[in-house]
């Protein structure tokens, strides 16, 4: 019972990273290759698709890192590391609460004209990479805070 936690954590980190690395190569490529109009059309219809499976993991990898780091020993190694491994998550959750968020419900909105939208567009997938490398070495952090739990 006291491995489950864990796992689930770190499997859902794990699943958020994807989810993130499947949009940045997939979703983000093809947006950039649309016209920024037909983009922000398009991303209407896709943005909604994206949420749930973004919510679902980031909500139990954040949940599951901070209990994680409450629980673990004080001054230890795991505690440490669960700490780092929640303090990734929590950047993930701020950036995309605070800069990704906006930004789709904006381009949903058809808020831009083309040039403006295609630029924030760009910053937008910049951005997302940093958040994907965030969510790695979180993911990172989590496993070596579990290994250092059970020796």
């Amino acid at each position: 019972m006291k491995k489950i936690l864990p796992y689930i954590t770190i499997l859902a980190i794990g699943a958020f990273a994807g989810n993130m690395i499947n949009i940045g190569l997939s979703y983000a490529i093809h947006w950039q290759s649309l016209d920024p109009i037909e983009f922000m059309e398009t991303f209407k219809v896709d943005f909604p698709l994206l949420l749930g499976p973004t919510a679902a993991t980031l909500l139990p990898a954040w949940l599951g890192s901070l209990y994680l780091f409450i629980m673990a020993p004080q001054k230890t190694e795991s505690r440490k590391n669960w700490m780092y491994a929640f303090i990734g998550i929590s950047i993930t959750v701020l950036q995309t609460s605070v800069y990704h968020l906006p930004m789709n419900l904006d381009f949903m909105a058809l808020k831009y004209d083309a040039a403006t939208a295609a630029g924030k567009l760009q910053g937008w997938v910049i951005f997302h990479w940093i958040r994907v490398v965030v969510a790695i070495v979180a993911g990172v952090y989590a496993l070596v805070g579990f290994q250092k739990s059970i020796h």
